[in-house]
């Protein structure tokens, strides 16, 4: 269980960018293996073989959350007309047999960075424009200083007019590398914090779907799937003059599929008793 409470904080994070990857054989032994190694350049990723069931977890995706996208050649003529569309697609990498051919089919989408028929190219480009991505996030520092504080303010009072009123139990799937999830075991009744905001479900069966999606990279012993359950008291939060320094509302009317996910958003640096 986690608490959220009002106390200082460690370091802990979580991205803004995630990668992912859909392909009918994307589970098969070769790409098992260059998935660890992609999570090794963002660590948030899933895959998917079904076209339906990327669509809709693409579109259920924040806006402000980037994604980076690995197609194959065939299912990327189904789902790269509507991605190119979605601002929280950031970029899209096609991997194929047959380079030509689906070089003229993706010509006209200026989301598609590269067409790959070698894995260890397509890790290689995405690893160079990660470190790029990073370089242009530098440059935008000082701009991003001086418009955070704004930003985070009408944040901040859009989850304070939205704040729960009553206890909630919520849910989030996360993949861990084996040293993460040994930390966390050894903090059991230790105060943890994050350093960004926390999207997590009212609904159980999202994070466990997330889990099935997820559980063949625990197949090495690197990493573990694990399901965090939160349980959100708003009491716990108030200070004694009444007022609320880390809300946390639940936004359905703000995201996709809202039937489907109800989501719970916690404000930026929640602290929570592991």
């Amino acid at each position: 269980m986690a608490t959220p409470m009002n106390q200082t904080s460690s370091n802990d994070s979580l991205e803004t960018y995630s990668i992912f990857w859909l392909d009918a054989s994307v589970n098969n032994e070769e790409n098992i293996e260059a998935q660890k190694k992609l999570r090794n350049i963002i660590n948030q990723f899933q895959t998917f073989v079904d076209p339906e069931e990327f669509l809709d977890r693409i579109r259920f995706i924040q806006q402000d959350d980037l994604t980076t996208l690995i197609v194959s050649g065939r299912m990327g003529r189904i789902v790269v007309p509507e991605m190119q569309k979605l601002a929280q697609v950031s970029s899209i990498y096609v991997y194929c047999f047959d380079k030509e051919a689906n070089l003229q089919w993706s010509q006209p989408y200026k989301k598609v960075k590269a067409v790959c028929t070698k894995l260890d190219e397509l890790i290689d480009i995405i690893r160079v424009d990660q470190k790029n991505r990073g370089r242009n996030q530098e440059a935008l520092a000082m701009d991003i200083l001086n418009r955070s504080s704004t930003e985070l303010n009408d944040i901040y009072e859009q989850l304070l007019a939205r704040q729960c009123q009553t206890r909630v139990t919520v849910y989030r799937g996360q993949v861990l590398s084996i040293v993460e999830y040994k930390k966390l075991e050894k903090s059991c009744g230790s105060i943890i914090s994050l350093n960004s905001f926390l999207s997590t479900s009212l609904n159980r069966r999202i994070a466990e779907r997330f889990v099935q999606q997820n559980k063949h990279l625990c197949a090495s012993g690197d990493h573990v799937v694990v399901i965090f359950e939160i349980e959100a008291d708003p009491a716990v939060v108030r200070m004694k003059n009444g007022n609320n320094r880390r809300p946390f509302a639940q936004i359905d009317e703000l995201s996709y599929y809202c039937e489907e996910e109800p989501e719970v958003f916690f404000m930026l640096v929640c602290i929570f008793r592991l």
